[in-house]
C-alpha cells in the first residue's frame, strides 16, 4: 500500500487544514517537519525544487499545495480510499 507524508512547517496556514483533510478520510499520514530537519529540507527540494508546503506524498506522486481534488485522486489511485 502507498504510504502517505505531507511536508510541513508550524506557521503554514494550509497544512493544517490539509492534516485534517487528511484525518476525515481515514488516511495514516508521516508528518514532516522541514524546519526541524535540514535533511528534510533538502528532501524537499530535491523532490520539487522548492521549499513551500504544504507539500503532500501519496506513494511516489506529489501534490503541491492543498489541492483537494487532486489528493482525492491521488489517494483514490493508490487504493487509500
Amino acid at each position: 500500500m502507498a504510504k502517505v507524508k505531507i511536508y510541513t512547517i508550524p506557521t503554514c496556514v494550509f497544512c493544517l487544514p490539509t492534516k485534517q483533510f487528511l484525518q476525515q478520510q481515514g488516511v495514516d499520514y508521516e508528518e514532516i517537519d522541514i524546519s526541524q530537519s535540514e535533511a528534510a529540507l533538502k528532501e524537499l527540494k530535491e523532490k520539487t525544487g522548492q521549499t513551500g508546503v504544504p507539500v503532500i506524498e501519496v506513494g511516489d506522486r506529489l501534490v503541491i499545495g492543498f489541492d483537494r481534488a487532486k489528493i482525492n485522486k491521488l489517494l483514490k489511485e493508490a487504493g487509500l480510499r
